[in-house]
């Protein structure tokens, strides 16, 4: 199998001494086996940017101060390497950058992430380690410049890929997955009548849960990892209101309304996670697809778009400048700060999921 090809990018800037071009997944590892096939022997090839992703469970570091948990096959001094220490940190080192979490973020039996974006220029490197079980993140820019080597995030030795149970290396930057997104199956409900969320444009009109119908300002396709903790959530049709499954980010609030909403929290509608949906028979983590993209939709305000009978939020500015590990958000007013709607956290999501199995309101 060849890597997946997603897009051409050029940049007259980086000259020849940097590869650009198509961007491609050039290896995706899940338990150790390859969805993604990589090259036979990478190549020390430098590339303009990269990006690596891992998840592993914590282990257990006991007698050490440290355990290895993956090792770049490039020499030693340009490999980039991840280390867990006794002190519950983890510490990433690729030449100059070294990067170390606070002690104690992450506790052994603990699932954790690893996104580690490598920039030519030092504008765009970012190492972002997330704790999936307390929900704890931490992300660093450090302005280090790295025209990444393939063969330096490539792992040494197959045993690094039974450590890290996912791990995912591309030639181009992978965005957060911590912002509302449609699978490119999902159809929304425009003033032109039902459209496929890839073939939007912005300035098209969107037909939303409540008030009239406003414009599409912003939308972005990103390619996304599929994968372990960073699977997106596949919500089953009829459940939510829905005429055919689609898949959206974990990230992705859904809209829920009814008596038990209305006795649990007192509001007539609040939004849920998607993520916290699956523990209902409507959601489920959708691990069908190595890697999906993913199209982000933005409105002058934040409110619910119409998939059939279902609400799925657009994404609030606030949440957009945090993922994208931006600049300040102090500028920003109220209405780019505050969801339309009440969120519910997980506790509250359960406690209107168990309702529902109960049969004091089917979530259909």
């Amino acid at each position: 199998m060849t890597p997946v090809i997603l897009r051409d990018h050029c940049d007259a800037r980086m000259g020849d001494a940097f590869i650009v071009g198509q961007e491609q997944w050039l290896g995706v590892w899940d338990l150790g086996q390859a969805r993604i096939l990589p090259p036979l022997s990478p190549k020390a090839e430098l590339f303009a940017a990269m990006s690596l992703l891992l998840e592993f469970c914590m282990p257990y570091v006991a007698g050490k101060a440290f355990v290895r948990l993956w090792q770049g096959a490039a020499e030693v001094a340009s490999a980039v390497a991840l280390f867990a220490t006794r002190e519950g940190a983890l510490r990433l080192v690729h030449g100059d950058l070294d990067c170390t979490t606070a002690a104690g973020f992450a506790r052994p039996g603990e699932i954790i992430g690893l996104r580690y974006l490598c920039c030519a220029r030092g504008r765009g490197d970012l190492v972002e380690f997330v704790n999936h079980d307390r929900g704890h993140k931490e992300r660093l820019r450090l302005g280090v410049a790295h025209a990444a080597r393939v063969d330096a995030l490539f792992p040494r030795d197959a045993g690094f890929l039974q450590v890290c149970h996912v791990a995912a290396i591309a030639n181009f930057h992978v965005a957060s997955s911590d912002l509302p997104a449609l699978g490119a199956e999902a159809i929304l409900a425009t003033t032109q009548g039902p459209v496929p969320v890839h073939a939007l444009r912005p300035e098209m009109t969107l037909i939303l849960t409540e008030g009239p119908p406003k414009p599409l300002r912003w939308i972005a396709r990103r390619p996304r990892l599929c994968l372990g903790r960073m699977a997106p959530i596949l919500l089953r049709a009829p459940y939510f209101g829905l005429a055919q499954d689609i898949v959206t980010t974990s990230a992705t609030r859904i809209m829920r309304s009814g008596p038990a909403v209305e006795f649990l929290f007192g509001h007539e509608r609040v939004l849920i996670s998607a993520g916290d949906l699956t523990s209902s028979h409507g959601a489920r983590y959708d691990r069908r697809l190595p890697v999906r993209d993913m199209y982000h939709l933005m409105l002058d305000d934040h409110a619910c778009v119409a998939v059939d009978r279902c609400g799925v939020e657009t994404a609030l500015l606030a949440d957009v400048i945090t993922a994208e590990g931006g600049g300040t958000q102090r500028n920003l007013s109220q209405t780019d700060r505050t969801p339309c709607l009440p969120v519910l956290d997980r506790a509250a999501a359960q406690a209107l999921i168990a309702a529902s199995a109960k049969g004091r309101r089917g979530l259909l």
